[in-house]
């Protein structure tokens, strides 16, 4: 059954509206957790929702992984966590980044964990949680360059640590090459994680949960010492990694736009700004409404391909704002309403979002993010 997502968005997707649309199959994101749990044996995942769920859309996809026996969900920010909340989402929400000292309270009410990731936040956490606790995970760069206390800094530290114990659940670090098929880094960094934990415990700190492993972790297995990891795009069927393929993971979204006209060109017609195509033979041209304003990029005019009735065809010229055309053979029978592929489910075929990514010299989950809230999401 499709069920429109009403909270994704103020603009509400109406069917009599623009013809594009996100096609997201959260049997697919709960199969690919079940997948990823197998690999994880007895951890427990914290299934990374943060970014709309990449572009899924954070609720029914954050709903979906709760079912399908994730430990919690883990967003980057406050207002990504209180969009769960609002949303109906009951279960544990881990911030990632952080919160600022006066966002306490909030989180507290909404019964938020947090990770701690810098000793400036020593102090004024020390103060504030007593009245508004909530749980804290502390953060170690052991590597990333980001957020995160520094090895370095533990000794001078750790007295104010001390004083946060009573809501300290849980310590955790993150990989920054865990995708590089030399593990030397990573071991590095498990390295420097496992010295950390065991100065802290040294100090009278211990910690519930432990946490190093993002997807590319978990697939290799890099897991040794943790009690729990953090999945982001591989829930999504979004892998680089042969490990990622062997695993089954499918792809959960398909970009879908329907004709919005057909026209019948020359040869030597120009298409689109700046001219960048122009009919080599009479072509029928096909103008879908999506464009780069909805998160489809403008690199991929005269570049990509979208799927139709089993073929693949041309996008020609410039994507636009709000526009894309595609060039067909004259033999091909096509109508306005009718469906064409833009990202393709299949992972093999030359327009998935792998694909795409390849050619345009970045990572999936960066076309999936960049897709905007207008879109409608259809989840099936």
């Amino acid at each position: 059954m499709n069920v429109p997502a009403d909270a994704l968005s103020p603009l509400r997707p109406r069917p009599e509206g623009r013809a594009l649309r996100a096609e997201i199959s959260l049997g697919r994101i709960a199969r690919n957790l079940a997948r990823l749990q197998k690999v994880a044996g007895p951890r427990g995942l914290w299934a990374v929702i943060k970014a709309n769920a990449y572009g899924h859309g954070a609720i029914p996809v954050g709903k979906a992984l709760e079912a399908g026996g994730a430990a919690g969900l883990a967003v980057s920010n406050l207002e990504e966590a209180l969009e769960l909340r609002d949303g109906g989402i009951t279960g544990p929400v881990l911030v990632l980044g952080g919160l600022r000292p006066e966002a306490l309270p909030l989180a507290s009410r909404h019964h938020l964990t947090v990770a701690l990731v810098g000793p400036e936040s020593l102090e004024s956490f020390a103060r504030i949680l007593p009245e508004h606790p909530v749980k804290l995970h502390l953060k170690l760069d052991t590597g990333m360059g980001r957020f995160g206390f520094l090895p370095s800094e533990l000794g001078e530290c750790l007295e104010g640590l001390k004083a946060l114990s009573p809501w300290m659940k849980g310590i955790m670090g993150h990989f920054a090459t865990s995708d590089d098929p030399d593990r030397g880094f990573s071991d590095r960094q498990r390295k420097t994680f496992e010295a950390c934990r065991h100065q802290l415990r040294d100090a009278g700190l211990s910690f519930l949960e432990v946490h190093h492993a993002n997807s590319d972790g978990i697939l290799r297995g890099y897991l040794d010492g943790d009690t729990s990891a953090r999945p982001g795009l591989a829930l999504y069927g979004l892998t680089c990694i042969p490990e990622g393929h062997a695993l089954g993971l499918e792809p959960a979204m398909e970009l879908i736009a329907e004709v919005a006209r057909v026209k019948t060109v020359p040869a030597g017609t120009a298409v689109g700004y700046g001219r960048t195509f122009v009919a080599p033979q009479p072509l029928q041209i096909a103008t879908l409404g999506c464009g780069y304003a909805d998160g489809y990029r403008r690199d991929l005019g005269n570049r990509a391909v979208v799927g139709f009735g089993g073929a693949t065809y041309p996008v020609v010229g410039r994507v636009s704002m709000d526009y894309l055309t595609v060039a067909l053979p004259l033999g091909v029978a096509i109508a306005p309403g009718d469906p064409m592929v833009l990202f393709s489910g299949d992972p093999k075929a030359p327009h998935s979002i792998e694909r795409l990514a390849q050619l345009l010299g970045t990572i999936p989950y960066e076309l999936t993010c960049a897709l905007h809230r207008r879109l409608g999401r259809v989840y099936l």
